[in-house]
């Protein structure tokens, strides 16, 4: 499996490829973040504005694909940025039968890494579309105009 990879320049000759220095300095702040600023950890991986260095977004994006971050559930950080991609209000699915399913695919998802980065850079519902295991669920459930206006 490949890391994943920062979404701003994806045809780049060095998209997907870190200097050693990068990756290290990502890897040293997010050990830092682990062992002595959990809280702080924390904010930063479940508000997806928060400003950071590359290199400790793709730290954080490896650590979070390899399921390395105890109690991160995707369903609460990235579930709902990813419906509004697709027109749907976080409450839309509340009583639809299939959202266990839903959210049980979004927290066993091996894309989470790839999911968080997305959501973070604010990925397009055509992006969502291309690793996203519950996009054509979401996709399915538009709402008429939502799926209009995307195009």
């Amino acid at each position: 499996m490949t890391s994943p990879v920062h979404p701003i320049d994806p045809t780049s000759p060095s998209a997907g490829k870190e200097r050693i220095s990068d990756y290290l300095e990502g890897q040293r702040a997010l050990l830092e973040l682990k062992c002595c600023a959990p809280r702080a950890l924390s904010v930063l991986i479940h508000d997806l504005s928060q400003p950071m260095s590359r290199s400790l977004e793709q730290a954080l994006a490896r650590s979070l694909a390899a399921g390395e971050i105890p109690g991160f559930r995707p369903t609460d950080t990235l579930m709902p940025p990813m419906m509004e991609r697709f027109g749907l209000p976080p409450a839309a699915l509340a009583k639809d039968p299939a959202i266990h399913a839903l959210r049980t695919t979004c927290n066993t998802c091996a894309r989470v890494g790839t999911c968080w980065l997305a959501m973070r850079h604010r990925a397009s519902r055509e992006e969502c579309l291309g690793f996203c295991p519950n996009a054509e669920a979401f996709e399915r459930r538009m709402p008429p105009a939502a799926s209009d206006e995307s195009g």
